[in-house]
């Protein structure tokens, strides 16, 4: 879908049938026509638009003359019932002289405070703070998805409380997973933070590098607690790894208490189910006797077992 909008003198965004200067372009799921006719307008590398539609693509800056294309990994809520809440999914940002292009594979609810940055903030000729306002938004995304990860865990960790089941730990295997593609996303999206700078020449400027300073802190930050994260959820399953073998344990030990109390008994029925003589056969009183013998050693054994703390 290619989206083509402006700024109108009264701040607010107008969609646009072509492209213009000042433009601010959205490719969201283009098709082929769409992608041939944005780089046929702006003279951009088709690779620009290719490699920020490919799900693997990590975070890079790569200029071409005054054209740069910058991919930010950002995190994208799967729908209700995908084994992984979350995936990572690049966005890119193409920058011309008086164009700025945005392009996603999927519809991203960030792309909307995108839009929203668009209509209060003011940049010229879609300077490089328009960017870096975009990236600190993305950061700020990160530290969103986080919170909800870690409401995820809370839950899991309660219903596991009550009752190990594998729908529970097949969950937190599932949030160990995202944290991981997290982090790793996270810390490319730092180095390439560290680039940036150079190749939009920020050093000379105060409030770019301010922007950038704030950006990098708050990736910084996900990237940190992402870390936190994963560490807690690596013990949490660890120490509920322990005690299913504790519990397991404790079950074959009692279970092997109770093997060993009935063995008696059953030894005694055993030998008097055999057909050939044995004393006491005949009496009627035989019966009585035997069960109260079997008895007697069984709660022997128990007691024994009990004073022991093998039960």
């Amino acid at each position: 879908m290619l989206k083509i909008y402006k700024r109108s003198g009264e701040g607010l965004l107008q969609e646009q049938p072509k492209i213009v200067q000042g433009s601010c372009v959205y490719l969201t799921k283009p098709s082929e026509d769409e992608i041939r006719y944005v780089v046929d307008h702006l003279g951009v590398p088709t690779d620009f638009i290719n490699d920020s539609l490919d799900k693997d693509e990590r975070s890079r800056v790569e200029k071409n003359g005054n054209d740069f294309l910058l991919i930010v990994n950002v995190p994208i809520k799967m729908p209700n019932g995908d084994a992984e809440p979350y995936r990572i999914i690049p966005i890119g940002i193409i920058q011309t002289s008086d164009v700025i292009v945005i392009i996603c594979r999927d519809n991203h609810p960030i792309l909307q405070e995108f839009s929203d940055i668009l209509v209060k903030d003011i940049y010229t000729n879609m300077s490089a703070s328009y960017v870096l306002q975009l990236l600190l938004v993305s950061a700020r995304y990160y530290l969103h998805c986080l919170d909800d990860v870690n409401r995820q865990i809370i839950i899991a960790e309660k219903i596991i409380q009550k009752s190990i089941k594998n729908r529970e730990v097949y969950t937190l295997l599932n949030i160990n997973k995202i944290l991981v593609y997290f982090s790793k996303a996270l810390k490319v999206n730092l180095v390439m933070l560290k680039k940036l700078s150079r190749v939009l020449n920020l050093e000379t400027n105060e409030e770019a590098e301010k922007r950038i300073q704030a950006t990098f802190n708050e990736m910084q930050q996900a990237f940190d607690i992402s870390q936190i994260y994963n560490e807690n959820l690596s013990n949490l399953m660890d120490a509920y790894s322990g005690a299913i073998e504790i519990n397991l344990s404790v079950v074959l030990k009692v279970l092997t208490a109770f093997t060993i109390i009935l063995t008696f008994p059953t030894m005694i029925a055993t030998v008097y189910g055999m057909n050939f003589p044995l004393p006491m056969q005949d009496e009627g009183y035989a019966l009585a006797v035997i069960m109260s013998i079997s008895t007697g050693i069984s709660l022997v054994t128990g007691w024994i077992f009990y004073k022991t703390k093998l039960f």
